[in-house]
This record gives C-alpha cells, structure tokens and sequence, in this order.
C-alpha cells in the first residue's frame, strides 16, 4: 500500500514509502553542494531541482528575472550582473492553490568549519551537515519530495500545490519573492514558506524595521586649531546620549499582544551605532560623523509613525546639544501578519498536531522573511519548516534528517487537511 496511517492516541504517523525519505536526502545533499552564493551557480541548482521534478512528471516552469531588473534592485555588493531564476511547479486541480516557497540562495560560509567543508555536505550521526542544510534547502527539498509523493497518488490532490523555488532571500527578496509577487503576479490562497521555524512552532509574520543613519553635522578645521571648528564627533554623542536615556526606555513600555518567538521580542527595540561614518582623518576636527540605528517594529507598528518618531526624537536633541542632526532612512520593512486563526495556520497546526502528536506554539519572528511580500497583498502566510533555526548563517549548520522526513509528513498531511477546513474537498 502506497501510503498508510497510523494513530496512536492523538497523535497520526504517516508513513510515505521509504523512497520519498531517501529522494529527500538526495535532493538536500546533492543542494548544498551548489555554493548558492549572491548569484553563484543559481542556474545550475535550479536546473538540477527542475530535472529531479521533471523525473517524476512534474511540470516546471523557470523564470529568468529581467537583468536590468535585477541591476536597478541589487547593489554591485551583490553581483547584479548575475543572473536569477525562479523555479514554478505544480500538482493537483482545482479552484485553490496552495504554494510552498523557498530560497535557495545561502550567505557566505565563514571561518571555522570543523565537521566538513561548507560545501561538502555529509551525513552524520542523524544529521546532514553543509552551509544551506537548515537555511533553507532542508525545506526545499521536503517541499520538493512531497509534491513528488503527491504526483505518484493516483488520486491527485483536490487543490493545486504549488513550488516556488526563489533566489536572494537573504539580500532581501525583490529579485526572488519579491519578483515572483509584485512583477509575474502570483497570488495563491495560501502560501507556506519552508524557513527553519522548529517542527514545534509556526510564525505567522514576523517585525518589521527601519534601518537608518543619524547624520551630524558640524565645521571641519585643523586639528591644531579646534577652536575654529565645531566638531560634529562631540554633537554627535549628545546626540546618542540623548536617545539612549530617553528613546530606548520608552520603547520598553510598548509591548505586543502577539507571542514572539525568543522572550523579548514582544518589545520594539532600537539598536545603535552598529554601524560608523567619520570621513576625515586624525588630525582634523570632524565636520560630518553619523551613526546607525537598527529599528525593529513590533506588529502594532508601521514605518511612517516610527520614521516620524525618530525625526521627532533628533529634533529635541539636537535642540538640547546645539547640534545639527538629521535622519536618512537606508531601509524600511513592514511588519509582516497573518491572523492566527487564519485557514494557513489552523491547518498547519493540525496537520502538525496529526503527524507530530504536539499543538504547535502560533509566533511571531523576530527577524525578518519573505512572508512579507505574501500578506502585503492580503494573502494568508505563515513559515514552517525543518531546520534548527539557532543553526542559521553559523558554521558547522546542520539539519537533523529526522526534523527533515516529519517536515514531509507534515506538508501532505496540509494538503489533505486544508481543503476539509475550509469546505472544499
């Protein structure tokens, strides 16, 4: 028998055939091997993707972002003149599509790996180690295998699944999501994203942020005649001092009704100086420096309040410090949400709760995904996947195999749920 369920208690097992698991594992370790690094080898992984899913008589569908597109969004920090592609596949009929997501792009490897090399993924002691195995091939390759069991049912299933395999997550998605989205239009009802959300937790959205540079000015003059000057260097630390003893406190009497992933993160929080600006030399008196505040916006809050805050902030102290002082916004991301009792989550969680024998926690991440560009345009998103999410852009990243074949489990099980949930089977 092609597919056979268990119960014991409430808890569901569901036992595909042994070779969806091993397909799984092919895929994963066979991914990793491409260093999908700002634009390296994305051509070949995903032809690689397209031919595993062709194997088994899926239609695919790739597409290439237009070049200058890709040059007017990305920075030549990130290899512009490199081409990216999106992979689309599908499975099923009907009125209503469900659309796995996933990046395959990775950041850089780092110093430091003692099991393997970054790209030589190995299995060990239960788990498959390589720089993209959790963030987030682990869950491309999951989604992937279980689009191929659902292929090989001789029923299909009663709602379109759809695949998007997409680049540059994590340069921050308008050449991968962002494109698929905004520019070809995709809509699905649904939309799970594959990111490393832990097999116990699913994030319906995640905070937002503004990203800015507190610019100073001041006279620059010899640094053997101060006096002529004003130094912008010791404007600029009224001006931070100001803002740590009066913004940041304020922050923490803010407080979301969401749970957030990691204790604190119900809080907004501003970080500063993460970043420095001082073009000059050692014997001048400075007469520009500047600094960085990393703004992490709760649910509750949008950009435009928390950029006219800051404006309003840096207003009183550079009145207070005699300074001129003023704010350029680098970048700005809304708070992504989807309600948690939404059809996407209720039927994540139960299919959860079937496979697993657990009732997920319903979170909010504290960093940020390509949720965003799903419910900005009303569509219900959430993010599950297999992974260890404290694993993510560290050395030595692996993915348990286990975490892996339960992500499958669950993916089919969601497929079966979701049409019996919203009434439509």
């Amino acid at each position: 028998m092609l597919h056979m369920i268990l119960f014991m208690g409430d808890k569901l097992l569901s036992n595909l055939p042994s070779w969806i698991y091993e397909l799984s594992e092919k895929i994963l370790l066979e991914s990793i091997k491409y260093p999908t690094v700002l634009g390296e080898s994305y051509g070949e992984l995903v032809e690689y993707y397209a031919e595993i899913l062709k194997d088994h008589g899926i239609h695919v569908t790739i597409h290439r972002v237009p070049d200058e597109y890709v040059r007017d969004k990305l920075s030549e920090e990130y290899n512009p003149d490199k081409p990216r592609y999106i992979l689309l596949a599908r499975v099923g009929s009907g009125d209503r599509v469900l659309q796995f997501n996933g990046h395959y792009d990775v950041v850089f490897p780092g110093e430091g790996w003692k099991v393997t090399e970054p790209f030589k993924p190995i299995k060990k002691d239960g788990r498959i180690y390589g720089r993209g195995s959790t963030d987030m091939k682990a869950g491309i390759a999951a989604f992937l295998s279980a689009m191929i069991y659902l292929a090989n049912l001789k029923e299909e299933p009663s709602i379109i699944v759809e695949a998007a395999v997409v680049p540059d997550e994590e340069i921050g998605g308008e050449t991968g999501t962002g494109y698929l989205v905004n520019q070809l239009g995709s809509r699905p009802d649904w939309a799970v994203i594959a990111e490393p959300s832990g097999m116990d937790n699913v994030w319906h959205g995640h905070k937002g942020l503004v990203w800015a540079r507190i610019k100073v000015k001041g006279k620059q003059a010899h640094g053997s005649t101060p006096w002529q000057g004003i130094n912008a260097f010791e404007k600029m630390v009224y001006v931070a001092k100001h803002l740590i003893e009066e913004y940041l406190p304020a922050l923490k009497k803010r407080r979301s009704k969401y749970i957030y992933d990691q204790a604190g993160g119900e809080y907004p929080t501003a970080t500063l100086g993460g970043k420095l600006w001082s073009p000059g030399s050692i014997n001048i008196v400075p007469g520009i420096v500047g600094f960085s505040i990393d703004r992490r916006l709760i649910i509750e809050e949008d950009t435009g309040t928390i950029i006219r805050e800051l404006e309003e902030y840096i207003e009183k102290a550079s009145r207070e410090a005699g300074a001129n002082a003023e704010l350029e916004v680098l970048q700005k991301m809304e708070p992504a949400f989807t309600d948690p009792d939404s059809e996407i989550v209720e039927a994540l969680s139960t299919a959860i709760n079937r496979v697993l024998g657990v009732k997920p926690r319903r979170t909010i991440c504290v960093g940020g995904l390509d949720l965003r560009y799903y419910t900005y345009k009303g569509i219900q998103a959430a993010s599950y996947g297999p992974g260890e999410p404290g694993l993510a852009h560290k050395t030595d990243e692996y993915v348990t195999i286990d975490s892996l074949h339960r992500a499958i489990d669950v993916y089919v099980e969601l497929v079966k749920t979701l049409p019996s949930l919203t009434g439509k089977s």
